[in-house]
């Protein structure tokens, strides 16, 4: 069994919401890519609790998510 130190918290929960949400807009690869990302598998591991997002991230993944801080 894969461990998934931050699965279900409050952030991961969010970013699955806003992702699902944006879907009609834009692709997870884009949302990916906008935050910096350079692998969309980032985003994915983030809504499954397998890693949590840095700090330094946090900006542009809230205006990826169009959410601004």
């Amino acid at each position: 069994m894969t461990e998934k130190p931050h699965e279900n918290t409050r952030l991961a929960d969010y970013i699955e919401r806003r992702v699902l949400e944006l879907k009609p807009k834009k692709t997870q690869a884009e949302i990916a890519a906008e935050a910096g990302y350079v692998n969309q598998n980032m985003i994915s591991m983030i809504k499954k609790g397998s890693t949590k997002v840095a700090l330094d991230r946090v900006p542009a993944l809230a205006r990826a998510l169009d959410r601004f801080v």
